[in-house]
C-alpha cells in the first residue's frame, strides 16, 4: 500500500480527494499546512506528497523545495494554479477526479 499525504486547508477538497485516494487503496494523511507536510515527511515514511497550491503560510512550492531535500524521491503534485504544474515532475494538476486518479496511478507507482 502507498501511502500519500494530502496537504490542503480547503475541507471541501480534502474530503473529494481523500475518498479518491482511499477508494484506490492508497493510505492517506491529511494536514491543513504545508509545514505539516514537511514534518511528516521529516518524521514518515511517504510515497507521494500532494499539496494544495493555494497560498497560506509556507507556499506549496516552498514546502516542495523542503520536501525534496529532505526526501528527494519523493514525487510531490500540486493541486490549483502554482504556476500549473510541478516543474520538477512535469506533472500537471488534475482538472477532474478521473485524471487525478490516473495521474496518481502513473506516478505513485
Amino acid at each position: 500500500m502507498k501511502n500519500i499525504i494530502l496537504c490542503s486547508s480547503n475541507p471541501l477538497l480534502i474530503k473529494n480527494v481523500y475518498c479518491v485516494l482511499r477508494d484506490e487503496g492508497y493510505s492517506v494523511d491529511t494536514v491543513e499546512h504545508p509545514a505539516l507536510a514537511v514534518k511528516k515527511v521529516l518524521w514518515g515514511t511517504y510515497d507521494f506528497v500532494i499539496v494544495d497550491s493555494e497560498p497560506f503560510g509556507m507556499s506549496a512550492g516552498e514546502a516542495a523545495q523542503v520536501i525534496r531535500s529532505i526526501a528527494p524521491g519523493i514525487p510531490v503534485m500540486f493541486l490549483g494554479d502554482e504556476g500549473g504544474q510541478d516543474p520538477a515532475a512535469g506533472t500537471a494538476p488534475p482538472l477532474d477526479l478521473e485524471e487525478f486518479t490516473r495521474t496518481i496511478h502513473s506516478i505513485a507507482v
